[in-house]
């Protein structure tokens, strides 16, 4: 062989060995499914990306099903994942109850499971490894703190009528979030009373709806708890359509999303609970890693919710570089 051959035989031997180095890496990354309820939602966008970084920095292998928030889908997502065995299922419930057969089905399968952003009824958490994503009683009663505070603030002392936008009845974020609210008043400013109360699905304009009826049905309202920032912009549109400033309201969100900052930075929103989508994805990728290299990760990951008052705006994800 002459020494030309024997350069082209050294780059083509390396060549293989890279091709070779790289299959094997590829074989020894977990493989996780991320089962979402949609992605068109700016929230479970973010979510994506932020489990797609983690992931990467996991070295994991991503598979990311959607199911277009239908139960029926989902559970049928769920049935196809089981049958491409995965190392570790990631699971947003698109209904934390209907998916509970589902959840059953994991369990038996002996796949691990990381149960993200909404949790079933823990009566059934025996068939899930993980939690992670928002602690929304928690939530509810951070928004109620500050809801106190912003009372003070504004000169209404500790007595006072507030009306809450509901999100999707019936939802964990919606029945825990406003529990929270509810009891975080009782418990520590109980003049300060809610008198009503609409749901709008986290929807700007169904938001705006629901508290132009609710501020015609209450006179003298002066406190507004969202449950989330969509339907704070609703909140903010609908006080001034009536003729009300909402500066003079104790309008509290929840999500720190930029919309909300831009309202609490005018001075239209009082303050909202901080809930990073890109923590969510994180949280959920990095306990996916943990399960899948043998670990034994915290059973409970909660997300931090600080509130972001207009002094305290730089605690929102949406305010980080």
């Amino acid at each position: 062989m002459n020494f030309r051959k024997s350069i082209v035989s050294c780059f083509a031997l390396a060549a293989i060995a890279s091709a070779f180095g790289t299959s094997a890496r590829a074989a020894d990354q977990p493989r996780v499914a991320l089962l979402m309820p949609t992605q068109s939602v700016e929230y479970w966008a973010l979510y994506v990306k932020g489990f797609v970084k983690e992931a990467a920095a996991q070295g994991l292998k991503l598979d990311v099903k959607v199911s277009n928030y239908d139960p029926n889908e989902q559970a049928t997502l769920v049935d196809q994942t089981l049958a491409q065995k995965p190392d570790v299922i990631v699971l947003v419930p698109v209904d934390s109850s209907a998916m509970v057969p589902s959840i059953r089905k994991i369990d038996q399968a002996k796949i691990p499971l990381v149960i993200s952003n909404s949790m079933p009824d823990q009566k059934y958490s025996r068939y899930w490894k993980v939690f992670t994503g928002p602690n929304d009683i928690s939530n509810g009663e951070v928004a109620a703190k500050t809801m106190i505070q912003g009372f003070k603030e504004k000169g209404y002392g500790d007595k006072g009528k507030v009306i809450v936008i509901n999100g999707p009845m019936g939802t964990p974020p919606q029945v825990q979030r406003y529990q929270g609210f509810v009891e975080g008043l009782k418990k520590n400013a109980p003049g300060i009373e809610v008198v009503g109360s609409q749901p709008a699905d986290w929807d700007a304009v169904k938001a705006e709806a629901a508290a132009s009826a609710l501020f015609t049905q209450f006179k003298d309202v002066k406190g507004v708890y969202t449950e989330n920032d969509s339907q704070l912009r609703g909140v903010v549109t609908a006080a001034q359509r009536l003729g009300l400033d909402p500066s003079k309201l104790v309008i509290i969100g929840h999500g720190c999303d930029s919309g909300a900052v831009e309202a609490i930075s005018a001075g239209k929103a009082y303050a909202t609970v901080e809930q990073s989508p890109f923590d969510d994805g994180a949280y959920a990728a990095r306990a996916a890693k943990d399960l899948a290299s043998g670990k034994a990760p915290q059973a409970i990951q909660y997300l931090p919710n600080p509130a972001a008052t207009k002094t305290t705006l730089n605690v929102c994800y949406s305010q980080k570089k």
